[in-house]
């Protein structure tokens, strides 16, 4: 990314990935808003309209001013008529309009505030989507209204911030896991390290939901083609790595970003890259509630040592064996 307009970042950003006690989680920051080449003029413009003043002097200051971009941007309130900035014209260079619109799409979502805004337990809310796709007809209807009411009470509280998916076939094998480990699997292989409970905290509850593409077609016409992420669709994160634009050589599927794998491997060679993607917000239905699952363990991949991995790999598939060069300095 060019930091030449936004000298109040820069300096805090080269200060920072010097220094040898920085660590690895506001370092993987800083790498990828150095290495991330994709945010066309325009988004930079609005993102430098964040750092005014004076120097940034800290992670929490960055944080800060960051969260302040995407609040205006990113996380627009569904009565305004704005757009998020990932689906305005300017970002079209990272549109990804060739997508095959028939492939379900798997986004993995924090059960915890929609559970709170209906008052329902977390429990109860799996029961109904077990039941959804049960045997018992009277309990898949029951559990179809149940969902409904659900959904309607959660879609009226999102915001209009684009939502990060993985498609049904990168991780369904995953998803046929009929054991209570499948969430945890997900979580790694997505990225997801948010979801990383502590020795004595409360595990995470998740649901698991599941559409197709052509859905977000269906609500937003032309304007429903995903996108590749940036470091300016979303709020900071070190679980985050920015995909390069393919050299000439690239894979023959260059129409998706590439989530780190948290999956605890040792070498490299069984590191798999993961797959994802942007897309408008939907309204949820019970037919998109799949399934639910509980993470009671903590991410055991370092964040330095996935970033190591993940690196080369992506350099292999998108054949830009610069990407990252001079910026990460990780060995694996």
């Amino acid at each position: 990314m060019d930091l030449s307009r936004i000298s109040t970042l820069s300096s805090y950003a080269s200060n920072r990935l010097a220094d040898p006690a920085t660590d690895a989680s506001e370092r993987a920051r800083i790498e990828n808003l150095l290495m991330d080449e994709r945010p066309p003029n325009a988004g930079m413009e609005l993102y430098a309209m964040h750092f005014t003043g004076v120097p940034v002097l800290d992670l929490d200051d960055w944080n800060s001013r960051h969260n302040g971009y995407a609040a205006v941007e990113i996380e627009i309130d569904p009565a305004d008529p704005g757009v998020p900035w990932t689906f305005r014209r300017e970002n079209d260079p990272n549109r990804l309009p060739l997508v095959d619109r028939r492939i379900n799409l798997i986004r993995v979502e924090d059960a915890r505030w929609p559970c709170h805004l209906s008052g329902h337990t977390f429990e109860t809310v799996s029961t109904h989507i077990a039941a959804l796709s049960g045997t018992d007809h009277a309990r898949s209807i029951a559990a179809e209204n149940f969902l409904e009411r659900f959904a309607v009470t959660w879609n009226t509280q999102r915001d209009k911030r684009p939502l990060f998916a993985t498609t049904e076939m990168e991780v369904e094998d995953i998803l046929k896991d009929p054991s209570p480990s499948f969430a945890e699997r997900l979580r790694d292989c997505l990225g997801l390290g948010q979801y990383s409970p502590t020795a004595g905290a409360a595990s995470a509850q998740v649901f698991v939901m599941r559409y197709p593409l052509e859905e977000v077609y269906s609500a937003h016409g032309a304007d429903g083609a995903p996108a590749v992420p940036t470091m300016l669709d979303g709020k900071l994160s070190d679980f985050f790595f920015p995909s390069p634009v393919p050299g000439p050589s690239a894979d023959p599927n260059p129409c998706l970003g590439h989530s780190l794998n948290l999956s605890p491997v040792t070498v490299q060679n069984d590191y798999k890259l993961g797959v994802e993607l942007l897309h408008a917000r939907i309204d949820y239905r019970p037919q998109h509630f799949f399934r639910s699952g509980i993470i009671a363990n903590p991410v055991n991949m370092p964040i330095d040592r996935a970033r190591s991995f993940h690196l080369p790999w992506l350099q292999l598939y998108r054949d830009r064996y610069d990407f990252g060069a001079g910026i990460v300095r990780y060995t694996s």
